[in-house]
């Protein structure tokens, strides 16, 4: 069942996760772009900002109004936390007689929780744990309502809403006040959600969801057409593009 949560209702939700012993991770504004890193509150999302997106170009610009997801997907990517690129396997001391002493086993790396996760990010993360399974994220899908100029995900079927694979899903909507639309994809995810305060969605505030999905779908600056898309990919193992990639 959808609720409703005010825009406050975001804040609780952040508390609540790391009340759970959860490291939060989630978009913010860093170097002239938004990428993830840690969060404590809302503020420290990109509140108001938006971003151009095309071949070769990315910048952000101010919006209109106080969206806090008002942006397609950035340059970062939750791989760097389901993968970390660096790890220490084990620690140790080197004693007077050349041998090593004190040998420390590496302690267990932090339980995140993912906020601001899009429907392509999802799909992505999905093959990454069929490829390396590893320690599962608490997630908080954001359902888009805006799209890039490279955004593609409806030819692909990847978005831009997700249908699985998260524990909340939120819309944000602007349209009429500032509040979310939420839904719960897991019995975690709908004990977190019990612990906000929120209402149960009606018509009028699903309808003002569903119009922002649309929205975003209408927006997609490209498209991949995926007619034969696997043979032609192994047919092409050895394109002469490959090399002209590598050098």
């Amino acid at each position: 069942m959808a609720v409703t949560l005010e825009r406050s209702g975001l804040d609780d939700l952040l508390a609540a996760l790391w009340r759970r012993g959860y490291t939060v991770v989630g978009p913010t504004v860093a170097d002239g772009a938004i990428v993830y890193d840690e969060l404590h509150t809302t503020d420290e999302l990109p509140v108001g900002w938006t971003d151009e997106q095309d071949g070769g170009h990315y910048r952000l610009k101010r919006r209109d109004d106080d969206a806090l997801f008002g942006y397609a997907v950035g340059p970062h990517s939750w791989k760097r936390y389901q993968l970390p690129p660096a790890a220490r396997l084990w620690r140790a001391r080197l004693g007077e007689d050349g041998s090593l002493t004190e040998l420390e086993e590496p302690s267990p790396g932090p339980r995140h929780a993912f906020v601001g996760v899009r429907s392509c990010e999802l799909h992505a993360m999905a093959i990454l744990d069929r490829a390396r399974p590893g320690e599962r994220p608490f997630v908080v899908a954001v359902q888009c309502g805006q799209a890039g100029g490279t955004c593609f995900c409806v030819s692909m079927g990847t978005g831009p809403t997700a249908d699985s694979g998260y524990d909340l899903a939120v819309t944000e909507v602007l349209d009429d006040g500032h509040y979310f639309v939420a839904e719960a994809g897991t019995e975690e995810g709908a004990a977190v959600l019990g612990e906000l305060q929120s209402a149960p969605a009606g018509a009028q505030e699903e309808a003002a969801a569903g119009r922002a999905h649309d929205r975003a779908a209408a927006q997609m600056g490209r498209a991949m057409d995926t007619t034969g898309i696997r043979d032609l990919l192994l047919d092409n193992l050895e394109h002469p593009r490959g090399d002209d990639v590598a050098e």
